[in-house]
């Protein structure tokens, strides 16, 4: 059966990824190129959660469908296995359609999501990794010693714990970050994608206009309706679900609680924004990346010539 390579597009929050991939699309399609587009959001995979997610519009995607959006509901547990699964089909879906041509755009800012499906963690375990979780329990281990991770590690996973009882604290954490990932520290080795592939990363550099651009989206989101739409997905979902306690959510739901008022809940989730573009940022220098593209004020199809290149190097026409 024919595999598709592909082109991962990954980079912090709100630097203009899903509108440069859209306008790749496009000059792919003018270059007689066919591509899937995927989307690798941990949040878009959930129904309802539009506006708070910055969701690419359904008038949009009915023109250009996006796989792996709107595939879950917020309540039922949903794991990084379960999203490839998902993209792993809705790739070779496209590839048999189109006969084994194309590309697939993998596109987002959940790169755990990226790095699995391009190092093909296994089904069920294989070993993901996060350098700031590792980087926190480093800095555990050199405040309370070995004894707390153990206990969580036995707690999580005994045989994990048996495993790496006697061992040097370097392989407890590296096990316990695993385990927190929802990895299987003790599964058999990942499969890389075994079409050609390319990793970049889209960033604005000048830290000043991507903060600007952050502030302006989120309260462009609840000028268009976030409040609204927290107060529909909290009367039909469990006050505990993670989703709702998601970044522009939790302040949505604060402000109709009147715990916060409008300002006061726009600012908070702009800061928590810019908060979680930083730790993805930190996560991408982590990566092995082909190139970084600065947006420097471009438009969405100046970017994409720039991700051209990278497109149909491993394209198959």
């Amino acid at each position: 059966m024919p595999i598709l390579p592909i082109l991962a597009i990954g980079g912090p929050t709100a630097v203009g990824k899903s509108a440069a991939a859209l306008a790749l699309a496009d000059a792919l399609d003018a270059a007689g190129v066919s591509s899937i587009l995927v989307s690798a959001d941990s949040r878009q995979v959930f129904r309802g959660f539009d506006i708070g997610t910055d969701k690419i519009s359904a008038e949009i995607r009915a023109v250009r469908p996006h796989a792996c959006i709107d595939i879950a509901e917020a309540s039922d547990a949903f794991t990084m296995y379960d999203w490839l699964d998902a993209a792993r089909a809705a790739i070779a879906s496209h590839a048999q359609s189109s006969g084994g041509a194309g590309i697939a755009i993998v596109v987002g800012g959940t790169g755990l999501y990226q790095r699995g499906l391009l190092k093909g963690f296994l089904s069920g375990g294989a070993r993901p990794s996060n350098p700031l979780i590792r980087e926190q329990l480093e800095l555990q281990f050199s405040n309370v010693g070995r004894e707390p991770l153990d206990k969580e590690l036995r707690e999580r996973n005994p045989a994990a714990a048996d495993a790496v009882a006697t061992a040097s604290a370097r392989r407890l954490i590296r096990t316990l970050e695993i385990v927190r990932l929802g990895g299987d520290p003790l599964a058999e080795e990942e499969n890389p994608w075994s079409a050609p592939t390319a990793y970049v990363q889209i960033d604005d550099v000048d830290f000043e206009r991507h903060r600007a651009a952050i502030a302006a989206r989120v309260r462009a989101q609840f000028d268009g309706g976030l409040v609204e739409e927290t107060a529909q997905l909290a009367a039909r979902l469990p006050a505990e679900t993670p989703a709702l306690s998601g970044i522009g959510y939790r302040e949505a739901q604060a402000y109709i609680d009147q715990t916060m008022d409008r300002e006061r809940a726009i600012g908070t989730a702009a800061t928590r924004t810019w908060a979680y573009a930083r730790r993805q940022r930190t996560w991408y220098r982590g990566e092995e990346l082909a190139e970084t593209i600065a947006t420097d004020g471009r438009s969405a199809e100046e970017v994409a010539q720039s991700l051209l290149p990278h497109a149909l190097r491993i394209a198959v026409r």
